[in-house]
């Protein structure tokens, strides 16, 4: 957990560094992350000798004792994929199950992929709505003249963890959105009549933003209307694939 003035101000300024911004321009401050931690809420980090690689901020939401919405995690970017962002969720996960919180939710970016397989296949989440521009604009580096549609994970800290793998050789379920030539192609009728489906995204969707920014809205307009539409039907995401789609089942 991070406690001293000097913890904060290094959280900020790796938060703004994750999110490419100027540091005055912080999705957090040090002001703010005092507060959270005297009010009991969670701020952590990981560290490599005196170097801070990663952090997560969290807060209580009612029911109180139940609950905690993870606002944002972040790890540096020469240390991704190397282990820092499963450790910084389960010392989140080992501090919440010791204060009696089963629940813990977050909002990702549903169109990158490496964040999707991370949150529902390697931590077991649930995908609870898809929230349409969740937060307006926003002008960091990282979703500047996007769209901020969300997806809301659900942390179910009492479940098991990782899904198990796919069986060898298993075909993927029919596709209602896949890419073709690097573009959405969106079908919603193959998702009648069959239980399963999957719906495909861009390997590195954060490339496609910096070489081609249109192609990148029209993945994420394709993405809400496929994703949006089936969870909204009624349809469950039970998977995402290494590949690169999610899998859903129809629930009802």
């Amino acid at each position: 957990m991070l406690h001293l003035p000097s913890d904060m101000v290094a959280a900020t300024e790796l938060v703004a560094s994750v999110w490419q911004v100027d540091v005055s321009q912080s999705h957090v401050n040090p002001g703010l992350l005092t507060a959270l931690v005297h009010a009991g809420n969670y701020v952590a980090g990981g560290f490599r000798g005196a170097e801070l690689m990663a952090v997560c901020v969290g807060f209580f939401y009612a029911p109180h004792e139940q609950a905690l919405h993870s606002h944002l995690a972040g790890v540096r970017s020469d240390a991704i994929g190397t282990g820092w962002g499963n450790a910084i969720k389960r010392h989140q996960r080992d501090w919440c199950l010791e204060r009696g919180v089963t629940r813990v939710t977050w909002t990702y970016d549903p169109l990158v992929a490496r964040n999707a397989y991370f949150n529902v296949h390697k931590l077991g989440c649930t995908i609870d709505a898809y929230l349409p521009d969740f937060y307006g604009v926003m002008g960091d580096g990282l979703n500047h003249g996007q769209p901020s549609d969300r997806v809301l994970a659900v942390w179910d800290l009492e479940r098991p963890g990782p899904r198990p793998p796919a069986p060898r050789g298993a075909q993927p379920p029919v596709a209602v959105l896949w890419s073709e030539g690097g573009r959405p192609v969106l079908d919603p009728r193959r998702a009648l009549g069959v239980g399963t489906c999957r719906v495909e995204v861009p390997n590195d969707i954060e490339q496609v933003r910096r070489t081609d920014p249109g192609l990148a809205v029209a993945w994420r307009l394709a993405l809400g209307e496929a994703l949006g539409t089936l969870l909204a039907d009624g349809w469950t995401v039970t998977d995402f694939d290494r590949r690169g789609h999610y899998t859903l089942t129809r629930s009802n």
